[in-house]
């Protein structure tokens, strides 16, 4: 699809999502559900040459920012909640959410999140599944601590983790668990 000056919006989800393209009429030139594809979308938007697309801050954007980025298609993301109170609408579909995206792009009253950067995006990245380790690795590290304390074990090492700590947890036995479909009170 080649045109001229249009406005994009896209409604993102999981799998799917639902496009609609406005002309300078302000008539739809577009309306289209389409499987999440990167080939897909590209071949849809065609020329990235005068389209102004609007993408809202939800679930998973990144990818389809980078792809659109790429492809060199001027890039809005809006806002999610600023976007909801503005077009509050009783009808909500996607092919709606779309529509209302690309008018307000089209009209400036578009709410834009800031897109940070891909290269910032990265590291954010990097660190938050850093931040996830160390509360997974935290979380374990307090569970073994309380099995001991359920089980009565008594040590005597300042970091229970560290080379003679775990060397004094390869030692520790505990009494078995209970064997499944066997209950409490059962003899």
């Amino acid at each position: 699809m080649d045109n001229g000056t249009r406005w994009v919006g896209i409604d993102l989800h999981r799998r799917r999502s639902f496009i609609t393209a406005i002309d300078e009429q302000g008539e739809v030139s577009l309306s289209r559900r389409i499987v999440n594809d990167r080939e897909a979308f590209l071949e849809l938007l065609g020329d990235p040459e005068g389209t102004r697309v609007a993408l809202e801050a939800t679930y998973g954007w990144e990818w389809l920012a980078d792809v659109l980025e790429d492809a060199g298609f001027e890039l809005h993301l809006a806002h999610s909640l600023r976007t909801r109170a503005i077009a509050a609408a009783r009808v909500k579909t996607d092919a709606v959410d779309a529509a209302m995206l690309a008018q307000l792009l089209r009209a400036g009253l578009l709410p834009e999140a800031y897109i940070a950067p891909r290269e910032l995006r990265d590291v954010r990245e990097l660190l938050r599944h850093r931040v996830a380790l160390v509360a997974m690795r935290s979380a374990i590290k307090n569970r073994v601590h309380a099995i001991l304390a359920k089980h009565g074990v008594i040590h005597q090492h300042s970091d229970l983790f560290g080379k003679a700590g775990r060397q004094f947890l390869s030692t520790v036995e505990l009494r078995a668990p209970p064997a499944a479909g066997q209950s409490a009170g059962a003899a």
